[in-house]
C-alpha cells in the first residue's frame, strides 16, 4: 500500500484570511520591471504580508499581471510574477458587429438623444448632429477602439 502524506491542519486556512489580495492601477508607461523592483511599493509596505497577491493593471491595459509577495522589509518587498498577460499568445477574440444606435428627438425635456439596444444612453443634445457624434463615440468605446 502506498504511504500518503497528509497536510497538517495548521497549514490549511480560508484563503481570503491567510492570503491578502490587493489591486493596483499603475500609469500607462509602467513596465513589468518597474512593478517587480523591490522598492516600487515602498509607500504601501505597512499592509504587505508574506504570501499575499497583488493584481496589477496599467491605465492602457498593456500591463496586466499578478504578483506574489515573497518577503517584506521596512524599505522593500520581494515579489515574483505568478501571471502575466501576453497579447501575442492570448487567444484571439472574434470581433462582433454591434447594432446601430438610434438617434431621436425626445421632446422638450430630453431634446435630442440616442438609444442603443432600446435603452436611452444620453440625452440633452441641442442638435441631431451632436447626438449622432456622441452615438458614434459610444459605439467606438463599446467596440474597444
Amino acid at each position: 500500500m502506498t504511504q500518503v502524506s497528509k497536510l497538517a491542519g495548521h497549514r490549511f486556512a480560508q484563503a481570503d484570511y491567510a492570503i491578502g489580495r490587493y489591486a493596483a492601477t499603475v500609469p500607462a508607461e509602467t513596465t513589468l520591471a518597474d512593478v517587480t523592483h523591490p522598492e516600487f511599493f515602498a509607500n504601501h509596505l505597512s499592509v504587505f504580508r508574506r504570501g499575499m497577491t497583488i493584481d496589477i493593471i496599467s491605465d492602457d491595459f498593456a500591463l496586466d499581471c499578478s504578483l506574489r509577495v515573497l518577503a517584506v522589509t521596512k524599505t522593500s518587498a520581494t515579489v515574483r510574477v505568478i501571471r502575466l498577460f501576453d497579447e501575442a499568445t492570448a487567444p484571439a477574440v472574434t470581433a462582433v458587429e454591434l447594432s446601430a444606435p438610434e438617434v431621436s428627438f425626445g421632446g422638450p425635456h430630453h431634446k435630442w438623444r440616442f438609444l442603443h439596444g432600446g435603452n436611452v444612453i444620453q440625452t440633452g443634445f441641442d442638435t441631431k448632429e451632436a447626438a449622432e457624434k456622441a452615438a458614434e463615440k459610444y459605439i467606438e468605446l463599446a467596440k474597444g477602439v
